[in-house]
């Protein structure tokens, strides 16, 4: 039994779990790729826990001749390679638990634009995706989901990301075997479901049926992951700190190792779809020297005061920093192709949630970055005016770049197009 429990960890390891895969005997039809060609090869999606003060984010002004934003201005150097558009979200959900909805559309559990991405391009690395963050987040804090809505782990400590990406040759004796091994696990979840399944009732039959079916993709994962053993993991001189900084006050500092891994990732080929959950809650974090008087979740529901507005501020900005300078290391390094990897990957950035103050979660922080894509513009689209549009409209522009027949995601039937091109 140990043997098997070590087994599905180490799977879990490898990117393998039975809540993983999305199923493909589930996909609509509209999910198979067109015959178009595209620049855009990879995906990456941020999104940062507890958001950012809206009146600080979006500009005064629509089009180019906006203003930076005070939380932006660490992006001034990189203005013309990313578009903000404010008036977004998907009508749904408030608070927290309607978090979950940024990358799917629904609370209540729906495939998330990454791994529609990630069946798209995930053949063409190591790992069809990989889901980061720092530490241990609150349990509502969750980024990517399977089509059964079941919630993907992520990977919160920098020495376990830097372990999956970089693993020694030595390492590969001991994969051999774990894959090898996987008949047992994979047997054991079978017996057990068809064993339930005759005393199920016709709606338990159906789920047994999807997760049956979901251990058949998984056999597909593992036969993926047993043909690249003969592809030598990529060699790295990034070193990592002697420990791992996750402890809630650490949190900007594994974050900004989180980022630096992430850019090796993209620029390794490991994997071609990335998603970062940006955690906050109590944290009291030390910036510029300067200790903060509150909790990072306490300064989110400022209630208007002023001096709470502008701590919250400082670690939203603290944020952007991070994401200004990934942006760099993408911007300098080039892919297979001698395209940058930021033009060569489209990177949403932005929360779930819009006004932390109030668990509003309309309007909802939203900038693109990278792909390729005409820049430079702050894109307006306010509810009730005659441009009003969904976080999904953006959605569906995002997954058509990648040549994906979807005409519809989220409630949106339409895209943003125009915004890109």
């Amino acid at each position: 039994m140990q043997n098997r429990v070590d087994r599905r960890q180490f799977l879990r390891g490898l990117g393998i779990s039975l809540a993983l895969p999305m199923l493909e005997s589930f996909q609509s039809p509209l999910m198979h790729a067109s015959s178009g060609s595209n620049s855009v090869k990879r995906l990456v999606a941020i999104g940062t826990y507890l958001g950012f003060h809206q009146t600080d984010f979006f500009p005064d002004k629509k089009g180019k001749g906006y203003k930076l934003p005070y939380v932006l201005e660490p992006l001034a150097g990189n203005r013309s390679e990313f578009s903000i558009l404010s008036g977004l979200d998907h009508r749904g959900r408030n608070g927290h638990e309607g978090w979950k909805a940024w990358l799917s559309g629904s609370a209540t559990g729906s495939i998330s634009i990454d791994q529609i991405v990630a069946n798209q391009v995930g053949d063409n690395a190591r790992y069809a995706s990989l889901q980061v963050t720092c530490g241990r987040p609150p349990n509502d804090a969750r980024i990517s989901f399977t089509r059964d809505g079941v919630a993907l782990p992520m990977i919160g400590r920098p020495s376990v990301l830097y372990n999956t990406l970089f693993r020694s040759d030595s390492d590969k004796a001991r994969i051999q075997y774990i894959l090898d091994g996987n008949g047992s696990v994979l047997d054991d979840v079978l017996e057990e479901a068809r064993a339930i399944k005759k005393k199920a009732s016709w709606q338990d039959k159906r789920k047994i049926n999807e997760y049956l079916s979901s251990v058949r993709d998984v056999e597909k994962k593992l036969q993926k992951q047993k043909s690249w053993l003969d592809i030598p993991f990529p060699k790295t001189d990034y070193t990592l700190p002697s420990y791992d900084p996750i402890s809630p006050d650490q949190a900007l500092h594994c974050e900004t190792i989180m980022y630096d891994l992430m850019a090796l990732a993209l620029k390794t080929d490991s994997t071609r779809v990335l998603t970062f959950l940006v955690p906050g809650w109590s944290q009291v974090f030390e910036i510029n020297g300067r200790r903060l008087s509150a909790g990072y979740h306490g300064l989110s529901h400022h209630g208007n005061e002023d001096k709470k507005i502008a701590e919250y501020n400082l670690v939203g900005r603290e944020h952007v920093k991070r994401f200004a300078n990934f942006l760099q290391k993408l911007k300098s390094s080039n892919d297979t192709e001698g395209l940058s990897l930021l033009d060569s990957t489209a990177i949403l950035y932005g929360s779930g949630m819009g006004d932390a103050n109030t668990h509003d979660n309309s309007n909802l922080p939203t900038l693109v970055a990278g792909g390729g894509f005409k820049h430079g513009n702050h894109w307006s689209h306010q509810r009730g005016s005659g441009n009003q549009r969904l976080l999904g409209d953006l959605y569906l522009t995002l997954m058509q770049k990648f040549g994906l027949n979807i005409d519809s995601f989220a409630g949106a039937k339409n895209n943003l197009n125009e915004c890109f091109s």
